[in-house]
């Protein structure tokens, strides 16, 4: 179904707010973030998982840091 524009004068001026109003977001986006990714929980996967997601960030040039905490070193005070 298509309409027919009534005013094409109206129209363009109101498409080029819009487009000023995505151009803006656009700009915006482009903004570099960084990323935090806590994989937790029972079972197994989630290393696979984690040096997965690292490697595809690495492959896309992305810096990446890993932090791994060992087991049994809750209790120790040294």
């Amino acid at each position: 179904m298509s309409k027919t524009v009534k005013d094409p004068e109206l129209h363009k001026k109101r498409m080029q707010a819009i487009k000023s109003h995505v151009d803006k977001r656009i700009a915006k986006a482009q903004e570099d973030k960084g990323t935090f990714v806590l994989l937790t929980g029972n079972g197994k996967g989630k290393s696979s998982s984690a040096l997965g997601m690292v490697a595809r960030a690495l492959g896309h040039g992305m810096k990446v840091g890993v932090v791994q905490p060992q087991r049994g070193m809750e209790h120790r005070r040294d």
